[in-house]
Order: C-alpha cells, then structure tokens, then sequence
C-alpha cells in the first residue's frame, strides 16, 4: 500500500493529492521511495526558500532544540524578539519625504501560526485602530481573484465565490472589487473604509501583477481618505519576488504587512509587522495565540533572514529570475498555446490552452514539480537558492513535458 492509498484512510480528503512517495528532501530535489529525483519548483507552494535541509536551518533548528520548544507568550521569547527586529529591518514602510523609510524603530511585530492567522489579525488591528480612534469605520476592501486564507476573516476578504460556497454568510462589511480597476477603486472608498487588503502580486489567482495606475490610486486614496492598507506578502515576500517584499517591489505604502510561508523554514509561522501608530492602540487580550511565534519556528525564520539579506542573495533571485523568464518566452514559441510569462523574481507563471492539470502531470513523469495558479495557469516557485544550471534543467524537463502534450 502505497502512501496515497494509506492518506485516503485515515485523512479527511481536503487536498487533490498525487501518489507521489517521497522520503528525503536535498538542495532543490525531492526523492521517492524508488529513488527519483524531483527537481522541486513547486517549494512547498513558496515555503522552502532555502530549499530542504539548508545547513542554516539545520543548524538553526539544533541549536533552539537545545534550549526548549516552547514557554507561551506569556513570557519574552528572544527567538521571537531576533526575528522581529531583523524583520522590520528590512522592512521598508512606505516614504516619507519622498525617501523610503528602512528602520525597524518604526513599527512592531505580532506572531501567529499561518497566514490566514497574520489576515485575521490583520483584520482585527484595522478595525481596532479605528475603533479606538472613535470612527466608524469598518469596511474591509480586496479584489477578485485574490486569496487572503480559509477562516472566516480571510476568506470574506478573498475574492473568489466558489472558495466561499457552501459555509453559510461570510462576514459583513467585506467588498471585492476587479483586480488593476483604478476606477471601480475610487468610486468604491469611503469615510467608512478602514482598510484594503490585496496581494502586491495575486498568486493563486492566477500570477496577476498591479498596473502603476492601480498602485498610484491606493497610494492616493489612502493618503485622502486615511484608511489603512494591508499587503499581504504571505507568498511574494521573503525574496519570493526579488526584494524583501512586494509592496516595497511597486511602491506601495503599506501601513501593515502579512507573512508565512517561507518566514517559518518549513516550520508553521505567521507575523504581521504594523506601524507604530497601530500597535500603540492594541493592549493585551486584544488578540493572541498559544503558538503563535514558536521559539523554534522564530529560530529557524530568523535564519531565513539572515540568509535571504546576505549580499547578492537578492541579485541572484533576479538573474535567475530573468534566466527562466527567457526561456518561458523561449518555449511560448514553439509552443502556440502556451501564453506570455506573468510574475515578478521566482514567483512565476505561464497561461496555457491545455488542461493544466495534464501538464503537471507530464512535468512529474519528467521529474519536475510545479504547480498551477487559476484554472489555467502554470506556476513555478523553484526555491530561491536554485542554480543557473538547475533552471537550465527545469527548462528542458519543461519542454520535455509540453512535448508529450504537442
């Protein structure tokens, strides 16, 4: 019986999952139980950054294991401390003169689990400033095809009915409005608005990228109207996108950020890094979690950081970024049905004409995983350390696959 056959029997079949066994996990490869290699674009979807047994996280994780696991949030946890102040670092909020700001004194850090965790707590800070400032406002504002989580905050806030269907009333005061719709935008703010959350690049929507138009308008309506605006960096940041973050990538002025995935090395976290004038409203048994910031989880993002703000890590995402950028144009001429490239750094994506679905399963054969995004696009996330010779390799297994589809 194979891993697949034994899954079915005792997990709730939540995920559309392949019979694939895999055992170990190096570099940028995954390996079944028969010994195939996998070269691994898919990263956990955006989590292994660093791609599996990175010696920083290995030795990372030692370490912390060696103190304790875990002591509540009850007490200061210096895991917790090192993470957020190498975070807000980095962390450019907005500008100020017309300079962007880069100092960590400028806002605070709250850890949770996931990311729908960091939205929901996003949510609550937005309306909770409000609150305390004595206006009315609690209108959450986000886009179609945008995907902030799968509780009841997040998913009201994501844009996409059928992720909805079935679980009854989502919560009130929630609006979604068309993706790059600088129009739609403006008539749809108000003195009630207290917040909109978007993704600097839709991912699971489909690898959609802000227009300079769109970005302007949030950036001016938040400015006259005073509504806060959430970025959710939860699958672009982190490198992911070839800076930090994506809303410092297109210059939006984000007065809070939410992060997972990658943040944690592999291990469940979740932050929301907030400027100051928000934090200083929270108090505690506003909000919290039992596990939230995890020592070890903190451990192990704190090496992720580390790692990703090295000199010329961020440069090479780009190069290998614009590598595997001309060969996707490369194949979409020989291959009529498959689209023009979408994306930003390693968070990337191909429309295509045939069943998507067929060519992952024809990239497996092959021994390359990706992933889709939508209904009809291809979507790479190679873990952000791979080679030029790697990416070569993904090229010709890709080609390969679209081969058998021709």
């Amino acid at each position: 019986m194979n891993f697949l056959e034994q899954d079915s029997s005792v997990i709730a079949p939540l995920y559309a999952k392949s019979a694939l066994d895999f055992v170990k996990g190096e570099g940028v490869y995954l390996y079944d139980a028969k010994g195939k290699a996998y070269l691994d674009f898919a990263s956990g979807i955006s989590v292994n950054a660093l791609g599996h047994r990175h010696p920083a996280l290995l030795n990372a994780l030692k370490e912390q294991s060696e103190k304790f696991f875990h002591i509540s949030n009850l007490f200061p946890n210096e895991p917790q401390i090192k993470l957020a102040e190498k975070m807000l670092s980095l962390m450019k909020f907005g500008e100020t003169d017309g300079a962007t700001t880069n100092n960590y004194f400028s806002g605070k850090a709250f850890f949770c689990n996931s990311g729908t965790e960091a939205n929901e707590a996003a949510i609550k800070f937005a309306r909770k400033y409000f609150a305390q400032k004595g206006e009315n406002r609690t209108e959450i504002i986000s886009f179609l095809n945008g995907f902030h989580g799968r509780t009841y905050g997040a998913l009201s806030a994501t844009g996409q009915p059928k992720l909805q269907a079935g679980f009854g009333k989502m919560l009130s005061d929630f609006s979604h409005i068309e993706w790059n719709n600088a129009d739609a935008l403006k008539k749809s703010v108000g003195e009630k608005t207290a917040a909109i959350i978007l993704e600097p690049i839709v991912a699971e929507g489909g690898i959609l990228t802000p227009s300079k138009e769109f970005i302007n308008a949030i950036n001016e309506l938040a400015a006259k109207f005073g509504f806060l605006v959430i970025a959710d960096e939860i699958q672009a940041g982190m490198g992911r996108c070839g800076a930090f973050s994506a809303a410092e990538l297109y210059g939006i002025n984000a007065d809070i950020t939410t992060w997972a995935k990658a943040i944690g090395g592999g291990l469940p976290l979740g932050a929301v890094l907030m400027k100051n004038k928000i934090a200083e409203i929270l108090k505690p048994g506003d909000h919290g979690t039992t596990f939230g910031g995890n020592p070890l989880a903190c451990t192990l993002g704190l090496a992720v950081a580390e790692e990703i703000s090295k000199p010329d890590f961020l440069k090479s995402v780009q190069a290998r970024s614009e590598q595997l950028k001309n060969g996707l144009a490369e194949l979409a001429k020989k291959y009529s049905w498959i689209g023009e490239v979408r994306g930003e750094g390693l968070l990337l994506g191909v429309p295509v004409e045939k069943p998507v679905a067929d060519l992952i399963n024809a990239c497996r054969e092959k021994g390359l995983l990706v992933l889709r995004a939508g209904a009809d696009v291809l979507r790479l996330l190679p873990p952000l350390i791979i080679s030029e010779e790697d990416v070569s390799n993904a090229l010709e297994k890709l080609d390969e696959a679209c081969g058998v589809l021709q």
